[in-house]
């Protein structure tokens, strides 16, 4: 641990969080996201960043992504085949990021309004990823909102 930096509830950090949801569910990319405005910004990415076109804390707008739809409840919280569902199919960003599996889990305040989510992308399909994986990505989330309002982001 660095001079300063304080541990976290098992001592992890916010990339190590990231780095177990993606090894864990066998994903490509694993990002915290929050809600800024009209905007969703990527406050911590782990994986190949740059094939989905995400950088850290750059934004896209939040109408457009996958996270917002999951905290609408329009979108299930797991899409093993982002190409074949009916719901994002047609999305623009399925197919400018080239989705092709996606899971996610909102991370919400103190008070219950949404800070954003802890998500996990794919460029295949995966059939095998089901809602049993959203157990272990909730237990993560937890994780990351202590370290989220350890750093006084929430």
């Amino acid at each position: 641990m660095n001079e300063g930096e304080t541990a976290l509830p098992q001592d992890q950090t916010i990339e190590q969080i990231l780095s177990s949801v993606k090894e864990a569910l066998g994903m490509e990319v694993a990002f915290v996201s929050e809600f800024v405005d009209d905007r969703l910004v990527f406050r911590g990415i782990e994986g190949d960043v740059r094939s989905f076109g995400f950088e850290k804390d750059g934004h896209v707008p939040l109408e457009r992504s996958y996270c917002k739809r999951v905290i609408d409840g329009r979108l299930p919280n797991v899409i093993p085949d982002a190409r074949t569902y009916a719901e994002t199919r047609d999305l623009p960003v399925t197919d400018e990021a080239d989705i092709g599996s996606y899971a996610a889990v909102p991370l919400r305040r103190h008070d219950g309004r949404p800070y954003g989510t802890l998500c996990c992308l794919s460029h295949t399909a995966d059939s095998w990823l089901r809602e049993r994986d959203l157990s272990l990505m909730e237990k993560l989330a937890q994780q990351m909102v202590a370290r989220l309002d350890q750093e006084g982001l929430l």
